[in-house]
């Protein structure tokens, strides 16, 4: 009984943060290989100071998630500007979700990939796949994101918000 207590405790206060942060690990993998096709961010992952006590040093903290979800939804978003694939759209979405439901700091996201795509617009290099790609995410995104509590309508009636606005 006594084993039993110690690893479930142990489980549930010190594995959860390692597989966590590992999952950060191999999302950050995800992406440098997705644009330089290198694994090199995932070893500064590793070794952030402000990340590990965040994420591995036992306390919880919002950003041991949401660094993950971040990471994880930039890396579907570039997979689905690349295939302009509603598949890795939706699933951009619904780790755009994931992130929503974690952490605050969502709005960042919101306002990155729109940015991203009027960059690629004035560079000329607008396509299809891009238009897929936006075009589904942002419609999923808002939606699916105005289903958690505590953001509710704030996606339509907030100025943070309408850079993704312009562009649909």
């Amino acid at each position: 009984m006594l084993t039993q207590t110690c690893t479930h405790t142990y489980i549930t206060t010190h594995a959860h943060t390692h597989m966590r942060s590992g999952f950060t690990s191999v999302a950050a993998c995800l992406l440098t290989r997705e644009v330089w096709n290198s694994c090199f961010m995932a070893c500064f992952m590793v070794i952030i100071p402000r990340y590990i006590s965040g994420s591995v040093a036992g306390s919880y903290d919002n950003e041991g998630i949401a660094i993950f979800a971040l990471l994880f939804t930039y890396f579907l978003w570039l997979k689905s500007v690349k295939t302009g694939s509603v598949f890795w759209s939706v699933a951009a979405s619904l780790s755009y979700f994931y992130m929503v439901s974690a952490w605050g700091g969502y709005v960042f996201i919101i306002n990155l990939v729109p940015l991203h795509v009027f960059v690629l617009l004035l560079m000329g290099r607008f396509s299809t796949c891009i238009y897929v790609a936006y075009s589904t995410f942002y419609l999923l995104g808002l939606i699916m994101s105005m289903q958690v509590p505590f953001v509710g309508f704030q996606p339509i009636r907030t100025s943070e918000h309408m850079a993704a606005a312009v562009q649909v």
